[in-house]
């Protein structure tokens, strides 16, 4: 495997792509990632989407992105897409940089997102500005084709350009399958009565515009909500969102860069799950858990999540409770959850929750500044 980078340079922040070629058999597999140009009005939010043109088995990775400060503000929040829904990831944000590693059962995509990121455009930018996003140069995605030799090609740079009234800004509901009826809340900006709003390629014709940040529809049969393709479009532009749930944080973690950490959440909701076992750990680096509850119903409970730890010969080494508001999620050390005790090696984590939630485990390491998601057992 060899790569071929370059940069450029957009609004004085260098932007970067690679090439990554897999070796293999005669002629191979030429696989395209792209991401589309975007329009967004200053202050508003865009999702950047990074898509196949191809059905391709991806099954995990480390890609990277630099985003333009003087442009963005912040990243805003991640989605990744799995038609099993077992995929968990962690972005790492340092400044204007994020770093991602997932891991994943086989993404299978064609003109879909494999990964999304929400950029918080800054008020003040000058209409008619431009800026450029691509993924760093050494971006991982791990092709798991048997006996096919894969190229990825060059990530052609999107340009995002500042213009248009209009912008989404988050989805809700944005995960799982929910019932005919539900109550679909888009929010963003730029809403009246020119709007309009398509679901999945379709126009719908029956929607509500609240209020400029906030239009509503029912869906008129039950739903797998994650990834639902939703578009909103006034007169000068429109805006494209892979609806995913962007949770509430209700605590944040005491270690330095778990701090800093963004979980991404493409999981099946579980009951229960066994996570580990955790093998001998450095002295800078801790086991942490990534909790979400995905109900959007407010009224419901708070879930309680019962989490114990176990040796290696089944042995429960100690146990705690929390719980989880509607859209809620925390990221900490087991430590943390688990009042002080830390995993020894070979030991593994069972949580049991009175409602379904997310749920996925990290190792990480603060002298490498990485983190290395697992999916439960």
């Amino acid at each position: 495997m060899f790569q071929l980078k370059w940069m450029l340079r957009a609004a004085g922040v260098v932007v970067c792509g690679a090439v990554v070629f897999a070796s293999g058999g005669d002629g191979g597999t030429h696989i395209t990632l792209r991401i589309p140009n975007e329009i967004v009005p200053a202050g508003g939010m865009v999702q950047m989407k990074v898509l196949t043109t191809e059905v391709t088995p991806i099954s995990g990775g480390r890609p990277g992105s630099a985003f333009d400060g003087s442009f963005f503000e912040a990243a805003a929040g991640f989605g990744m897409f799995n038609p099993s829904g077992d995929t968990a990831g962690a972005a790492v944000i340092t400044g204007t940089h994020v770093q991602i590693s997932y891991a994943s059962t086989v993404m299978l995509a064609a003109n879909y997102p494999i990964l999304t990121m929400v950029l918080l455009v800054r008020p003040d930018v000058a209409v008619g500005s431009q800026t450029l996003f691509t993924m760093d140069p050494g971006s991982i995605w791990n092709y798991s084709t048997a006996g096919v030799a894969i190229t990825a090609k060059p990530i052609t740079p999107a340009t995002v350009a500042i213009g248009g009234t209009v912008s989404i800004t988050d989805v809700i509901a944005g995960e799982g399958i929910v019932p005919a009826g539900t109550v679909i809340r888009v929010r963003g900006i730029g809403f009246d009565s020119r709007t309009q709003l398509h679901v999945n390629d379709s126009s719908v014709k029956a929607f509500s515009v609240v209020s400029p940040h906030e239009i509503r529809y029912t869906l008129p049969q039950a739903t797998n909500v994650t990834g639902l393709k939703i578009m909103v479009a006034n007169p000068d532009n429109s805006a494209t969102y892979f609806a995913y749930l962007r949770g509430i944080t209700s605590q944040v973690s005491a270690r330095t860069l778990l701090a800093t950490v963004e979980p991404i959440f493409a999981l099946n909701a579980r009951p229960i799950a066994t996570l580990g076992p955790f093998g001998p750990l450095a002295a800078n680096q801790y086991a942490a858990l990534a909790l979400q509850n995905p109900s959007v119903d407010e009224a419901a409970e708070d879930a309680v999540v019962h989490i114990s730890l176990h040796a290696g010969d089944g042995t429960m080494i100690h146990q705690s409770s929390l719980t989880l508001a509607s859209r809620h999620r925390l990221v900490l050390e087991l430590s943390e959850l688990l009042d002080g005790v830390a995993p020894t090696p070979d030991s593994y984590v069972v949580v049991r929750t009175s409602a379904p939630i997310d749920v996925f485990s990290l190792v990480c390491d603060e002298g490498s500044w990485t983190v290395a998601p697992s999916l439960p057992r």
